[in-house]
């Protein structure tokens, strides 16, 4: 929420112009030209004091709309997130992007993209880990022939 004080200070300074403002009217003519202008003076001041009151209120409105929009886009991400064994995957069926590494998700709620898959073995660049999917398949190892002299 907006904070209190300054609304009711902006409140209490819209309150004093308005009164400054009642008095040089109400004045007429039985003031001095020296009076009416330190009345206008002051309510000048007023005014620029609610005018960087309101401010500082639109600053923290903005703030507080940039926050409820970054909140929104992240429950959306995390609604989309979809568990694929063994990693994540963003979206549905053809629209889907991934895959995305398990442990940096699950423990700092991070979208970090795995990489490599060529050999259905993935990496991921941020915490070092290694998962493999179900095609993967241990590559045969090279058949060393032994020559004897």
């Amino acid at each position: 929420m907006v904070d209190i004080a300054i609304l009711g200070s902006a409140l209490s300074s819209i309150k004093t112009a308005t009164d400054i403002a009642k008095l040089i009217k109400d004045s007429g003519t039985s003031l001095e030209k020296a009076e009416v202008k330190l009345q206008i003076a002051e309510l000048i001041s007023s005014l620029a004091d609610i005018k960087m009151e309101l401010a500082d209120v639109q600053t923290i409105l903005i703030e507080k709309d940039q926050n409820i929009t970054e909140l929104r886009n992240q429950l959306n991400t995390k609604e989309s997130v979809v568990w694929s064994k063994p990693y994540y995957f963003v979206g549905q069926d053809e629209d889907q992007d991934g895959p995305f590494c398990q442990q940096c998700y699950d423990q700092e709620q991070k979208l970090i993209r795995l990489q490599g898959g060529g050999t259905k073995i993935w990496h991921c660049l941020s915490c070092k880990s290694h998962f493999k999917d179900s095609n993967y398949a241990r590559e045969p190892l090279p058949q060393v022939r032994v020559i004897r002299s």
